[in-house]
């Protein structure tokens, strides 16, 4: 198959699609431009990009940046039939081990075309869409899945030749590299899209700065806490400015000089700082370099600014706590008054209750959690996985 010779016509159209797998690895949605050069090249109106479980009997034909599905010329209707049923009637996968990574599949040759018009997936899924013959590249195999790019035509089109098969081989190493690209890509993007989400759930403001000092990224407590304080803001080319111009003067130096030991050319460990208002309300800032050479987001970004209200305590965390540490409703609420910086005596006082209670419900808790002293209690609350799940309220309520 691989060694015939394509004709003059097929192999000038090789090129424009070898282009257009590799245009279409980097940009998902350019899948369906390729199949329809593929399906132009093979004489065939039907062509799609899916993957097949042949354990679960089930396709995959969705599109999007982490899958490989891509149709072109057929009815949201038929895919959506194929998929719920007839893709367990398709006599051409019967048998798995003809399909091995790397291969070219005809339907000639998976199934005998004499027996093919008694079946249920050519009588009910091929002939209503005038089709019979297929071929596909079995691009990859992983477990049982495989992922295939398939083209389909009548049966007055005849039975694809060797000229043509020898073409889809042609493309087989194109095809691979490419999926291979379109997988790397995805993890890559998964990971960075993780990655931010997990910014999003720090009990801080941070904000991600490229080697300008602009920011590149900055979580939902940073926005929040700029807003509200109005102590720090954004400005229109992605700067950040301190409203009080001594604030400001500092910030500058303060990322500048982190950005550059960011960048390898300097060595400052960074800098701390308290912004104050008019109003009272106050941001605890600290800016820190961010090497290079360890940032998952991109060779610019250089440095990150953290960003706090030191009078801002700590929302409502019962359920999680109940949940972590197996603790009552009370002693859950005994836990937040106590990394809020309230007393035992004030808890007992705001709580309606005994200090002899208080210190009961303190001792249950200390033991779930696993300390005695209750610095320890409190720095364990602060420093383990409760604090990645508080959500900050409008109306705040410690207790």
């Amino acid at each position: 198959m691989a060694d015939a010779h394509l004709s003059f016509s097929l192999q000038q159209q090789v090129p424009a699609l070898i282009a257009s797998i590799y245009e279409a690895s980097l940009e998902p949605q350019r899948w369906t431009g390729f199949l329809e050069k593929f399906g132009v090249a093979l004489s065939s109106p039907g062509s799609l990009i899916w993957a097949n479980d042949f354990a679960q009997h089930t396709v995959d034909m969705h599109a999007g940046f982490g899958s490989f599905g891509a149709t072109q010329g057929f009815a949201e209707a038929e895919l959506n039939s194929f998929a719920a049923h007839y893709c367990q009637c398709n006599v051409w996968l019967e048998d798995p081990s003809l399909h091995n990574p790397g291969t070219v599949v005809n339907s000639s040759t998976l199934f005998a075309d004499q027996k093919l018009p008694s079946t249920e997936w050519y009588g009910d899924w091929l002939r209503p869409q005038d089709l019979f013959y297929s071929c596909a590249a079995v691009v990859d195999v992983q477990q049982d899945r495989s992922f295939n790019v398939t083209v389909l035509r009548s049966r007055s089109a005849g039975a694809y030749s060797r000229e043509e098969l020898a073409l889809v081989q042609q493309l087989m190493p194109h095809l691979q590299m490419a999926f291979a690209i379109h997988r790397r890509l995805y993890k890559t993007q998964a990971l960075l899209n993780t990655s931010l989400a997990v910014l999003d759930e720090l009990p801080m403001g941070m904000a991600l700065l490229d080697e300008r000092a602009q920011v590149m990224h900055r979580n939902r407590r940073a926005q929040s806490l700029m807003q509200r304080s109005q102590l720090l803001s954004e400005t229109g080319g992605n700067g950040l400015r301190a409203a009080n111009p001594a604030d400001d003067r500092w910030l500058q130096q303060a990322m500048r000089e982190c950005v550059a030991t960011g960048l390898g050319r300097a060595a400052h460990v960074g800098r701390a700082s308290r912004f104050r208002g008019l109003a009272g309300q106050q941001l605890q800032i600290m800016v820190a370099p961010l090497p290079i050479r360890s940032s998952p987001y991109g060779e610019s970004c250089a440095a990150m600014l953290l960003i706090s209200d030191p009078d801002m305590g700590i929302p409502s965390m019962h359920e999680v706590l109940k949940d972590l540490y197996r603790l009552t409703l009370a002693e859950a609420q005994l836990a937040q008054s106590l990394i809020n910086g309230w007393s035992l005596k004030e808890f007992a006082a705001r709580q309606g209750v005994s200090l002899h209670t208080a210190r009961s419900q303190y001792k249950s808790a200390a033991a779930k959690v696993g300390v005695n002293r209750q610095a320890d209690f409190v720095r364990v609350l602060l420093t383990g996985p409760a604090m990645l799940r508080w959500q900050e309220p409008t109306n705040i309520n410690l207790a």
